[in-house]
């Protein structure tokens, strides 16, 4: 029989390999407002709520999650409302995004939001 401590190594050892064979890693999506006036937002996926937040110019936002281990599914969207306007975007796809160490920052401005990493892409 075999003992507590060597369940728990050969726990380890699967936990790491499933890790490794499945890509598990945590993506933080960070958004700030670059508008002159502040701002509220919505961020929601199909299983989760990130309630509605307000931020100030200069401020920013963000969440955390676990995308999906195939690597296909994952998607977060938001909606962003300040005076005189209201859009929705989806701010995290999963096989369009692929960001810096797992973290996708975002500028949100009156154009829409700009992906601030080495392509800089704005979407309307």
């Amino acid at each position: 029989m075999l003992s507590s401590f060597m369940l728990a190594i050969l726990f380890v050892i699967l936990m790491v390999g499933v890790e490794s064979y499945f890509q598990i890693y945590i993506v933080k999506v960070i958004m700030t407002n670059k508008l002159p006036s502040p701002f509220t937002l919505h961020c929601r996926d199909k299983h989760h709520n990130d309630h509605i937040n307000t931020l100030k110019p200069g401020e920013s936002h963000h969440f955390k999650f676990v995308p999906d281990p195939f690597g296909k599914a994952s998607l977060w969207f938001c909606s962003f409302n300040w005076t005189g306007a209201f859009h929705c975007f989806d701010i995290y796809v999963q096989i369009r995004d692929h960001c810096i160490k797992d973290i996708c920052t975002w500028d949100i401005d009156t154009h829409g939001p700009c992906k601030t990493d080495s392509q800089n892409k704005c979407y309307p």
